[in-house]
């Protein structure tokens, strides 16, 4: 059994987990990313996982057109980075 805390909750210092963040990344003429920007540096892509689109709020005045990979970097390092089709942008997302 939890004992109570006795310290309220606090809902406005609640913030999203993965919070995309914008990079630099190279990618092929396929836009396969090649290398990504993290941690200051360009870093390579040694294998790509996964890749998945996800289309969704078609309806909305903003609809979600994304294009995703899961990257393995030359440093083991495991990201999720996306590109925003409809504005071209690239995202990164670390777990």
């Amino acid at each position: 059994m939890v004992t109570d805390p006795v310290t309220a909750a606090r809902a406005h210092r609640l913030r999203p987990l993965a919070e995309p963040h914008r990079t630099h990344v190279e990618a092929s003429e396929q836009d396969v990313p090649l290398a990504v920007m993290f941690e200051g540096a360009m870093q390579p892509v040694a294998a790509v996982q996964d890749r998945w689109r996800i289309d969704d709020e078609w309806w909305r005045e903003m609809p979600v057109s994304r294009m995703y990979w899961q990257v393995q970097l030359r440093s083991g390092r495991v990201l999720t980075v996306f590109r925003d089709l409809i504005g071209g942008t690239w995202w990164t997302q670390r777990y």
